[in-house]
């Protein structure tokens, strides 16, 4: 017998994708209109564990942006039904920053309330620049997995990752890049979304900040988003309390397992990127 938080937590999951659904049917444009002006003006979908925050906290410096209140705010998805006011006011009314983002990292996973993620943002802002971050697709589970396990008590074991359904859709297929890519495709046009891979930001802060800025209308000027020329670090693998969490180790069939399942999607997301297949090595 289901819990009473589960209970709860269903009919929750199910009174957002209603509310969404409503939405998209146009229900709530003269809501949104209200609050027109305060609205982000782009937005960082991703990936999780892929320095989405410390990028948000860089252009958090920049005389003419402003990121939200809430570092993951979530909206167009599992917090829509905290509605358009709450929304709007996650940014401040100041002309001196026209330039307003958010980075919420569920935006490009795989649970039930962001399915109409993509389109419910293009909706209701039109085709705004977005930003997809990612990162070598196993580092990357590698420190999503120990960032769950550090929060949930019964986060399963890193040997579990391909047989656990939980952290298969949480885990592992946050790192299918181009099965995200494309969900955004079908919404926006080629020169609304621009890729940055972690690699790219952590070896070459300055030149991907300049293209970020560039790509989201901001002077492209990096001179004091970094620090002594490199990106702020935040929320580093084990921090927030889950500097006890170890990082995990691959026998070599989860990893070559993993792999199969992983690779594939990961070269369509480079060639789609004009990125050369070598980018990641896999042994």
């Amino acid at each position: 017998m289901a819990s009473g938080a589960d209970r709860r937590g269903w009919l929750e999951s199910w009174l957002c994708r209603h509310q969404i659904n409503r939405s998209l049917q146009g229900r709530h444009d003269h809501i949104a209109a209200v609050y027109r002006s305060q609205l982000p003006s782009f937005i960082i979908i991703g990936a999780a564990k892929s320095a989405t925050t410390s990028l948000a906290t860089a252009l958090r410096r920049h005389p003419q942006i402003q990121i939200s209140k809430s570092m993951e705010p979530k909206f167009f998805g599992r917090h829509y039904l905290r509605g358009w006011e709450w929304y709007a006011n996650q940014f401040a009314a100041d002309p001196r920053r026209p330039l307003r983002g958010e980075a919420s990292t569920m935006y490009t996973s795989s649970y039930g309330s962001y399915a109409r993620t993509p389109e419910l943002i293009h909706h209701h802002l039109g085709p705004i620049p977005l930003i997809y971050l990612v990162r070598h697709p196993l580092r990357r589970i590698e420190s999503h997995w120990r960032h769950w396990r550090g929060r949930i008590k019964d986060c399963p074991s890193f040997d579990q990752l391909l047989r656990s359904p939980r952290l298969r859709q949480r885990v592992v297929e946050a790192s299918l890049y181009h099965q995200q890519w494309q969900r955004y495709r079908r919404w926006f046009p080629q020169q609304s979304m621009l890729s940055i891979t972690t690699e790219e930001l952590s070896a070459h802060p300055q030149t991907s900040l300049r293209r970020i800025l560039s790509f989201i209308r901001a002077t492209p000027d990096c001179s004091s988003l970094l620090e002594k020329g490199e990106l702020p670090l935040m929320n580093p693998a084990g921090s927030k309390g889950r500097r006890e969490v170890a990082a995990p180790r691959w026998n070599d069939e989860l990893k070559q397992q993993t792999i199969a399942l992983i690779r594939p999607d990961s070269e369509k997301f480079l060639a789609s990127t004009d990125r050369p297949s070598t980018t990641w090595e896999w042994d």
